[in-house]
């Protein structure tokens, strides 16, 4: 069972590849090329793997589909880690706007998957009160502390217009069960009055914003998980082992190198320009960049064409191969 001081470095919000298979009304999860990204992830030293997060398209999967995700991922990258000689986290999305819902589907993959911790995000769509938003995360933190698995809170309000107020997240802290929160509202003010509020003995605070990265761990951060470590995952596990040495300077320059790259992830809704990158299709509501209005696919193509430009990041060793 992994605490708040083991939630550190680059957590990469893996995509869960598709491909079109003749006959299949919906793209098919290709684990073939998810076991190579893996692999690809493991090789460039990331601190862990997020299953079915938002990137991974979780709004698309079936819950069947979120346990196979979560058993074949980690089981697989657990076993190709130590055959590498070393270890790595696996933490897994078990998300939903409806509590019960929310706590059926993280025992289905915790009793099947050897994940590490489950990432839970606040009620998208109904957007309950502070005080829902408590007793929801409450409720799944106390049933997954049956089965020692712990709850990492997600506050991601562009995509759910619900926002976790920093009073709730102190509260929650508080809970044995809950040992960080993935933070993308961008509001570094709230941010700081959190770290500074809580223990980080027992509850850390990891960037959800790729390109806050190195704010974030100044303000006393541990990590980031970060979608754009999907295409560029050894430049961000450096960041992190930067920020984490003090060596701000060059943190700093190497953040700053890294944002064409986030932007590039972030031209158009992610996981749309991943999905590019990578090879691989989306489900519907999302398209692919071919579907795209001409000016927002050229705009976005272009924008990718630069961060791709990059050849060398500064303080990253350079890579033995590209992803």
């Amino acid at each position: 069972m992994i605490t708040a001081q083991h939630l550190e470095g680059c957590y990469v919000a893996l995509i869960t590849p598709m491909r079109q298979a003749e006959g299949k009304e919906l793209p098919q999860i290709d684990f073939d090329r998810f076991y190579e990204l893996i692999r690809q992830m493991v090789d460039a030293g990331v601190a862990g793997l997020l299953l079915s997060g938002t990137t991974g398209q979780s709004a698309t999967l079936t819950h069947t589909e979120h346990v196979e995700v979560a058993v074949k991922g980690a089981s697989y990258a657990q076993w190709y880690a130590h055959e590498q000689g070393r270890t790595i986290q696996i933490l897994a999305g078990g998300g939903s706007n409806a509590t019960h819902e929310a706590v059926s589907l993280s025992e289905r993959i915790v009793t099947a998957a050897p994940v590490d911790a489950l990432l839970h995000v606040t009620g998208y769509y109904n957007n309950p009160p502070q005080e829902g938003l408590i007793a929801h995360f409450e409720a799944i933190a106390t049933r997954m502390q049956e089965h020692r698995v712990p709850v990492i809170l997600y506050n991601v309000p562009g995509r759910t217009n619900s926002d976790l107020a920093a009073e709730s997240v102190i509260h929650l802290a508080r809970h044995p069960n809950i040992i960080g929160i993935k933070e993308a509202s961008g509001n570094l003010e709230k941010i700081e009055q959190i770290i500074q509020a809580t223990d980080a003995n027992q509850f850390r605070v990891v960037s959800g914003e790729d390109h806050l990265v190195y704010e974030i761990m100044r303000r006393g951060g541990s990590g980031v998980i970060s979608a754009t470590a999907n295409r560029w995952p050894r430049p961000y596990q450096r960041l992190t082992e930067l920020c984490r040495s003090s060596r701000w300077d060059e943190a700093h320059e190497l953040q700053e190198a890294l944002l064409p790259c986030a932007k590039a992830v972030f031209s158009v809704k992610n996981p749309i320009p991943l999905a590019h990158l990578l090879a691989s299709e989306v489900r519907l509501p999302l398209v692919g960049m071919e579907r795209l209005n001409e000016e927002t696919r050229r705009k976005a193509l272009a924008t990718i064409d630069q961060a791709l430009a990059i050849e060398q990041f500064p303080s990253v060793e350079r890579e033995r191969s590209r992803v």
